[in-house]
């Protein structure tokens, strides 16, 4: 493939609404259009509106993993700063207010109604996607919250997500992996292209991946953007079952201690580059130490190795989607070493490598429960008795519902052995609706809003 002409990578993926979410059915009624690779439609439809998302400084990350992570520690740290900050992220767990905030804080539902009503004659005449009507409400959301800075986390991919119609201050890509291939390219290499499309002329960019074929990808592409890539290096530090400890050195603040709820030794790198990256914020965006500190301090993240202690159990709820999120989990599982026996609830979607991913929790589960998250698109649906009957252990069991699994494996793990919830994003937030630890996030809110 050539690198000016680049093909535009297929979609299969239907581009309607996330079944079972109330609130995102309000907001885009009948929304039936189907995903089509660009920037048109939305930059049509921000148009039409004043173009809300140049009101504000965006920070934009993209990457295969870990994305969310940096964006929260961002959002934190500016909000720990001073500034009115926005955040942007995809997907939810719950429900479709997580994804648009205000210094942490959902926007309140009957805001998001209202503006969405702004939206409606524009989206009956463009038919867009779910995702690119949802990144119109929040760039427009975001505007009228009177934001001082926002932080948008990437979609999918980057060169033709929705998100990229933006001009940032600052631009990361965390990592590459393989993830979405029939959207983004077979390999590492061309799902890293897709991912630098998101650096732009003069703007710094920063990536915490290692892998030598992607940075270099990640580097040609920088410089055909005429943006300067900086690599931010694994730090050492702590990693305990209730977060992390880690020493920074930086140019901006000096040698810094930090301490993190976050949990895991990917969770040190997605660190690192969130904060090593604030090094090269503009001068009018000025963050103090202190603000690094608190910020990196508050960051909680729901579903991303989470730990909840309930009934002498020791609770683990991750949304590990792919195979190199499910070998990170195990690492960090392995590194933690939480209490045995170790009970897995699992449910996969059919199109992700289950029999790979299923591999690698073997390792570090004494016991597995698959499940069908109620809520995962029907086209997407994995059938875990036929998964089950293929894998022939008497360590494997299922249950369909994801009630019924969080029963079992509560059960299995006795008064004081550990649960590990993974698989997708749909299995794990039904597992904290089960459990009544609903992030606060994912509940209606009202603020002032300013």
């Amino acid at each position: 493939m050539s690198h000016g002409a680049r093909e535009r990578p297929s979609s299969s993926i239907q581009g309607g609404l996330l079944a079972g979410d109330a609130l995102a059915g309000v907001l885009f009624p009948g929304l039936s259009g189907q995903v089509e690779w660009g920037l048109e439609r939305t930059k049509r439809i921000l148009a039409s509106l004043g173009d809300p998302h140049r009101d504000y400084p965006v920070l934009h990350v993209g990457g295969t993993n870990g994305k969310g992570s940096v964006a929260r520690i961002w959002s934190e740290i500016l909000h720990a700063a001073g500034f009115r900050t926005g955040l942007y992220t995809s997907p939810h767990l719950i429900s479709f207010r997580e994804r648009i905030q205000v210094d942490g804080s959902a926007v309140p539902d009957k805001l998001l109604e209202e503006w969405s009503r702004d939206l409606r004659p524009l989206l009956l005449h463009e038919e867009p996607s779910f995702f690119e009507a949802a990144t119109a409400l929040a760039f427009l959301a975001l505007s009228r919250m009177a934001v001082d800075v926002a932080v948008v986390e990437v979609g999918m991919g980057g060169r033709l997500d929705a998100t990229n119609v933006v001009d940032p201050v600052l631009t990361a890509v965390t990592n590459v992996s393989l993830d979405h291939q029939e959207m983004l390219g077979g390999t590492v290499e061309h799902i890293a292209r897709e991912k630098a499309g998101i650096f732009k002329p003069g703007v710094p960019a920063f990536t915490a991946d290692e892998d030598p074929r992607t940075l270099a990808v990640l580097a040609e592409e920088a410089a055909t953007h005429e943006a300067l890539l900086c690599t931010v290096p694994p730090p050492a530090g702590e990693v305990r079952l209730d977060g992390l400890a880690v020493r920074l050195d930086t140019q901006r603040w000096g040698s810094l201690d930090l301490e993190s709820p976050l949990i895991g030794r990917h969770q040190l790198r997605n660190l690192a580059l969130a904060v090593q990256a604030l090094e090269a914020l503009p001068p009018w965006l000025p963050v103090p130490t202190q603000a690094v500190r608190d910020g990196v301090s508050r960051v909680r993240l729901a579903g991303r190795f989470q730990v909840e202690r309930d009934r002498g159990q020791v609770w683990i709820l991750d949304v590990a989607h792919n195979l190199e999120g499910v070998r990170v989990l195990r690492q960090t599982i392995d590194e933690i070493d939480p209490p045995r026996p170790r009970v897995g609830v699992v449910g996969i979607l059919a199109d992700k490598p289950w029999e790979a991913m299923l591999q690698q929790l073997a390792g570090v589960l004494d016991h597995v429960v698959l499940t069908v998250p109620s809520l995962a698109p029907e086209t997407r649906a994995w059938e875990p008795g036929s998964v089950a009957a293929g894998l022939a252990s008497d360590n494997v069991e299922v249950r369909p519902l994801v009630a019924s699994a969080v029963k079992t494996a509560r059960s299995r793990a006795g008064r004081s052995g550990s649960v590990v919830v993974t698989g997708s994003t749909y299995t794990v937030g039904e597992c904290l609706v089960c459990l009544d630890k609903i992030p606060p996030e994912a509940l209606p809110t009202s603020f002032d809003t300013g």
